[in-house]
């Protein structure tokens, strides 16, 4: 605990043999430090709240869509029973030697309600299939800002021994690692290509700069880290990208290509 010593110049910590002075103005910084850290968790909170009622919205969708295709079920089982009918009906008719044309009827039917139950049934599962992975690819990409802001949060932090502030710091930095590792049970890599060569088709650059370090055309700094799933890209890594030292004339090429 601090107080103000009005002849040692500034606050002490109480329950210390070797007293540490604390200034005015150092206390004044690590009160406002702890204000903006808390600010910052209330706005994370808000954030995970505002992802949690996107997925509920995406759940009733998906609901939605399963009702449809429930109904287009009850259709192919429709589809399936007359087909079961129109089999025996031939059965019979060639039991009872009935004439070829009212046989040809029967058969002509039985084929294309045959054909007409395949299509239904190939239409489905590659709309469900398509469905399905397009939910779960616009579900990780509304995951994705959460990683964004747990990064900037870690970019920001400040350089202060305060405990309190420490174990904030370091209660961030476990949630985002449990997040990456969430991310990559699902088959979601993180592309951070920091001195990679610049790639159109994975990264998206933002602006150029000279370097001595990193040649032309070579990722200098990642400005917003991006994801990938599988061969599929989810969203590019903002990037800029080098032109070099200071005295070359080299431009990049930036044009990402859209897939």
């Amino acid at each position: 605990m601090a107080y103000f010593d009005p002849f040692g110049g500034g606050y002490r910590r109480r329950g210390h043999s070797d007293a540490v002075v604390v200034s005015a103005a150092e206390l004044q910084r690590l009160q406002q430090m702890a204000a903006q850290l808390e600010q910052e968790n209330k706005e994370l909170k808000a954030m995970i709240e505002r992802l949690n009622q996107e997925l509920r919205q995406k759940a009733q969708e998906i609901e939605i869509k399963d009702e449809a295709l429930r109904k287009q079920s009850e259709h192919q089982k429709q589809l399936e029973a007359e087909l079961v009918f129109l089999r025996a009906a031939v059965a019979e008719a060639n039991e009872r030697k009935t004439s070829d044309a009212e046989n040809a009827a029967w058969q002509d039917r039985y084929l294309r309600l045959h054909a007409e139950l395949d299509n239904l049934r190939r239409r489905l599962e590659q709309r469900s299939s398509a469905e399905t992975a397009e939910n779960r690819r616009q579900i990780l990409a509304d995951m994705l800002p959460l990683a964004d802001h747990l990064d900037l949060a870690l970019q920001h932090r400040p350089q202060t021994d305060d405990p309190q502030v420490r174990n904030f710091i370091a209660n961030i930095e476990a949630t985002r690692r449990a997040f990456l590792e969430t991310l990559r049970r699902y088959g979601v890599d993180r592309l951070e290509p920091l001195h990679e060569p610049f790639d159109p088709d994975r990264h998206e650059a933002v602006g150029v700069i000279s370097s001595e370090s990193v040649p032309a055309d070579h990722v200098a700094t990642v400005v917003q880290a991006g994801y990938s799933e599988g061969d599929r890209l989810i969203r590019p890594a903002r990037v800029l990208v080098s032109s070099g030292s200071a005295q070359s004339d080299q431009t990049p090429k930036t044009n990402r290509k859209e897939g």
